[in-house]
């Protein structure tokens, strides 16, 4: 018997968006029953699956955390460094998402919606899946999604319809890219695209990736300046110092040394 093949996303793009749903769950619904699929799972999104199953989340159950409040989802608006990038991420993602009938989303590396923007409708359809700021939307709490999922693997997720393990989102399509400071290559949260599932676009992955990345090449720009300025105030000091020393930054790099 020959080895079942993988679902192709691009293959399932260029469907019938109901036909192509109708052809996930069927392999969702195989997978959480242990029989064997026809077609396997993406591995990124199987590996998640089996995540989900370990950690006892409901796949039919629609479970939501509590929403921050305004003052702790305030707090970490101003906390987070993708604050710094926001109009990078706005510039080169809404008006195309709000065109296509998306949203961008900005969550930080807890999972943790803090900023959302795009169509008026998707964010209407959004809210009514819990997906408004403040929501938690990491894998152990929504499971397999393009917020949650990218956190955990540390790369670009898309997600489409019942490839969302939870039934409740499967009416949804998405695309997560992590953001990481390029100081100390901590993961600072994701930025996504989603979207009601027949606005599917194999390239939306490849889009939210870049502009992650432009957003973490700003970050490093930003950073640069920085150290700038720290030496151009740091050497003169360091000159007068007799013997040995140097000047870093509060991410440890240096500035300045003598």
């Amino acid at each position: 018997m020959n080895a079942p093949s993988t679902i192709d996303l691009a293959r399932l793009s260029a469907m019938d968006r109901a036909h192509a749903a109708l052809v996930l769950k069927g392999v969702r619904d195989a997978m959480l029953s242990g029989e064997r699929p026809r077609v396997l799972p993406r591995p990124v999104i199987g590996d998640s699956w089996g995540r989900m199953i370990l950690r006892g989340v409901d796949p039919d159950r629609d479970v939501r955390s509590r929403l921050l409040s305004e003052e702790e989802l305030e707090e970490r608006r101003r906390a987070s460094p993708l604050r710094e990038i926001l109009p990078v991420l706005r510039d080169a993602l809404v008006s195309v998402a709000d065109a296509a009938q998306h949203i961008v989303v900005v969550s930080d590396a807890d999972g943790r919606v803090l900023w959302r923007e795009g169509s008026a409708a998707v964010l209407r359809k959004a809210d009514s899946l819990g997906f408004e700021p403040g929501a938690d939307w990491s894998e152990e709490v929504v499971g397999t999604n393009g917020i949650g999922t990218p956190l955990v693997v540390r790369r670009p997720v898309q997600v489409f319809s019942a490839e969302h393990f939870v039934q409740t989102h499967h009416s949804w399509t998405c695309a997560g890219a992590p953001v990481t400071d390029p100081r100390d290559g901590r993961l600072l949260g994701v930025v996504d695209v989603s979207g009601p599932l027949r606005t599917i676009h194999p390239a939306t992955l490849a889009l939210v990736d870049s502009v992650a990345k432009l957003g973490e090449a700003r970050l490093r720009d930003r950073h640069v300046t920085a150290l700038d300025r720290l030496r151009a105030v740091a050497a003169p000091v360091l000159a007068r110092l007799d013997g040995r020393a140097l000047a870093v930054d509060v991410h440890g790099w240096t500035a300045a040394v003598t």
